[in-house]
């Protein structure tokens, strides 16, 4: 009985180790793209491991629970051509030292924003990463632009048994023998990496076998919970929020993405095809793509969430008479964010919002159908009744404003 005690608590030390974070940065600018700077950044009790390239505005990259600082090569130096970017082994991973007393990974992190001089960055965040990205924002969301995570989970939202056994893949005697654990995590694991994903598994496990440090099980026992668990208080984060999912990473992590998406106010969640949990090695062309369209949009939206939507179709239109091919966001993603306002009772930005869409998007008959919606919900019968007549013109198969057009015209047609 004492056994499988022990090997319970193994368990639960490994699992809070796969959902851990933190990291640092030096003072000195880095103008040369191609250049990488390294170095230690001490902490309490501790000192931490950085790497810095490129030059911009900061992005801060926050590992897993498994593997270090590393598993962003896809991305770093990648991006630095127009970003400065930021990574950093946390404590017990890679070249940082493992800990030996409590400590804060919140902390840990705000240590090396503050040593590197980095007043406020985008934090990119995968799995234990993404947790810490929650919680370091809702801390100190002052310091925070915007938040990309992947394979994202969140603390206070507990996991169920098939997340903890993998499906029933792990069982007691495979968490009492360390080789046969650790060759379950690097190669056999069909979560971490989606098994016909040959090269990320491939890297994946070399990583791990040059950092044996990563499987140290002390650091779950030393780190210190969140101040708050970010489940209760995802509502008071309002810098714009990207969530990217492999479709195939285990149930949990996507109920912990929506969950994350439902929470935060115009959070964008995103699944990409053929990737488990690691789809920023899985998937690296594709998961570059979707974050730099996300960033390049990031600005608009930040604008909306803090200022509101007044504000924003005023920075949108300044911009457009300098350019009037500018657009800040795409037409799906103006469109969901546009359906989140309507649905949380906010109709008059939502009618904004779906007005910039056609404005942007004036080929498209989706925007019109959207538009006219929101204009019959601000009780505007006669602009809703236009705009569903320009979408049935784009689209004479569009039943749904043919049903409303019906219905708006008494039954005529």
């Amino acid at each position: 009985m004492r056994c499988i005690t022990k090997q319970i608590t193994l368990l639960a030390i490994f699992i809070t180790c796969l959902i851990s974070t933190g990291w640092t940065q030096t003072e000195k600018e880095n103008k040369s793209m191609n250049r990488i700077e390294s170095g230690f950044i001490q902490v309490n009790n501790g000192r931490l491991f950085y790497e810095r390239t490129g030059a911009g505005e900061p992005i801060v990259f926050i590992h897993d629970g498994l593997v270090h600082r590393e598993t962003w090569n896809h991305q770093f130096p990648a991006w630095a051509d127009r970003f400065s970017l930021i990574r950093y082994d946390r404590r017990g991973f890679g070249k940082s030292s493992a800990p030996t007393t409590e400590f804060s990974n919140t902390d840990d992190l705000l240590a090396v924003m503050d040593s590197l001089g980095i007043e406020k960055a985008a934090l990119v965040g995968l799995s234990a990463g993404s947790r810490l990205a929650i919680d370091f924002t809702l801390e100190h969301q002052e310091r925070v632009n915007l938040l990309i995570l992947c394979g994202a989970v969140v603390s206070g939202l507990p996991f169920t048994n098939h997340m903890i056994m993998r499906g029933g893949r792990l069982n007691s005697d495979i968490w009492a023998d360390t080789t046969v654990l650790y060759k379950y995590w690097m190669e056999e694991d069909p979560y971490e990496v989606y098994p016909p994903n040959t090269e990320a598994r491939a890297e994946m496990v070399a990583l791990l076998k040059a950092n044996p440090i990563n499987f140290g099980q002390l650091r779950a026992l030393l780190v210190m919970q969140p101040r708050r668990p970010a489940i209760n208080f995802l509502s008071e984060i309002k810098v714009p929020t990207l969530i990217v999912t492999g479709e195939f990473d285990i149930a949990d992590v996507h109920a912990h993405s929506g969950a994350i998406a439902a929470g935060i106010q115009g959070a964008e969640r995103i699944i990409v095809n053929n990737a488990g949990h690691r789809v920023q090695m899985e998937q690296p062309e594709i998961f570059n793509e979707i974050v730099m369209n996300f960033l390049s949009e990031s600005s608009f939206f930040q604008t909306l969430y803090q200022s509101g939507a007044e504000k924003a179709a005023e920075m949108f239109h300044a911009e457009r008479k300098k350019n009037p091919e500018a657009a800040f966001f795409s037409e799906n993603r103006m469109n969901q964010v546009g359906y989140q306002y309507l649905l949380s009772g906010k109709v008059s930005d939502a009618v904004q919002l779906f007005k910039l869409n056609v404005e942007a998007f004036p080929g498209s008959a989706n925007v019109y159908d959207s538009y006219g919606e929101a204009l019959l919900m601000a009780g505007d019968t006669t602009g809703a009744r236009q705009n569903y007549e320009k979408s049935l013109e784009l689209n004479p198969n569009n039943t749904n404003a043919t049903a409303v057009l019906g219905r708006l015209h008494g039954g005529e047609k």
